[in-house]
């Protein structure tokens, strides 16, 4: 599989962050409950 970094094409192994990352794909710790 690859990944779009930086305006390249990489191998997902090249990744720093999983593209898979449930905090990434959906933003979780960005919103604080109250």
């Amino acid at each position: 599989m690859k990944v779009y970094i930086n305006g390249k094409f990489h191998d997902r192994a090249d990744a720093r962050i999983s593209v898979f990352d449930h905090g990434l794909l959906y933003g979780d710790g960005v919103f604080e409950g109250l």
